[in-house]
């Protein structure tokens, strides 16, 4: 039986972007030719075993596929999951994304930020009075610049340390996901049997100072070491009664939204 919130969540979770288009499912939809679809992607990308990718895609809420706008062909991925946490006595949701992989020809489109702040919406509309925290973990100088370029709020970052209490929430979340694998003195996720494959994410002959720090902070990345950031990603919720009669918070993404020419070289993988 469908519930009225799966048919909210994904039965509207498809939105154009220019000549991309994208949309949510729950990964427990997926068939096995769409999981041949997905694995001929993701592996384009990544060097593991394809039951790795598996267990990934079943630990997985929703999938995310990315298709050309013109002929439907499949070009991109990702993974998501929600959930509630709380550190420190505050309890606040999740969006845990990962194996976001985006074909070349198809960046500089906005099609990660549309999906992200569309699959933010929908997080806010039901959760409209809690703070909502982006995490995932990588080994792409890429998906950090994704944080640094765009987000005001956001750890772990160059130009000021982690405070106590999100550092507890990135120890909470990276020992959730990486289990033993988490070592919270680097604050990275040891290789697990993961990497990308060369010349996806070739370094520049000259990194800035975001991708200095990313490389100092995580110099395993090219063996599969994954560095941890979270971010407290909030858009404005939809007005309503309870919020007004409360005055809870509202928070807005100050650059969510990016020139196709600066998102063409900070797009995630």
């Amino acid at each position: 039986m469908t519930t009225a919130r799966s048919r909210f969540a994904y039965t509207r979770a498809t939105v154009p972007a220019i000549g991309l288009k994208f949309a949510y499912a729950p990964t427990s939809r997926m068939s096995g030719v769409e999981l041949d679809a997905l694995w001929s992607v993701y592996s384009s990308f990544f060097e593991t075993e394809r039951s790795a990718f598996e267990e990934a895609l079943r630990r997985a809420d929703e999938v995310l596929r990315y298709h050309d706008a013109a002929d439907g062909r499949l070009c991109g991925m990702g993974l998501l999951s929600t959930y509630a946490a709380s550190h420190g006595a505050r309890p606040f949701r999740v969006l845990s994304t990962s194996a976001v992989c985006l074909e070349p020809a198809y960046r500089g489109l906005n099609g990660v930020h549309r999906a992200g702040l569309f699959r933010l919406f929908l997080e806010r509309l039901r959760h409209p009075l809690s703070d909502v925290y982006w995490y995932f973990d990588t080994f792409s100088y890429k998906s950090y610049l994704l944080l640094s370029r765009n987000l005001a709020e956001y750890w772990p970052r160059r130009d000021r340390p982690t405070p106590a209490w999100e550092r507890g929430v990135i120890d909470l979340l990276a020992r959730r996901q990486g289990g033993e694998a988490w070592n919270q003195a680097t604050g990275t996720i040891g290789p697990r049997g993961r990497r990308l494959r060369p010349g996806i994410a070739e370094l520049p002959e000259n990194p800035d100072p975001d991708i200095r720090f990313f490389l100092e902070r995580n110099p395993g990345h090219a063996a599969g070491s994954d560095l941890c950031p979270a971010s407290r990603s909030c858009c404005p919720p939809p007005p309503s009664p309870l919020r007004r009669r409360t005055g809870a918070r509202a928070c807005s993404l100050p650059s969510a939204t990016v020139s196709p020419t600066r998102l063409a070289s900070r797009a995630p993988i």
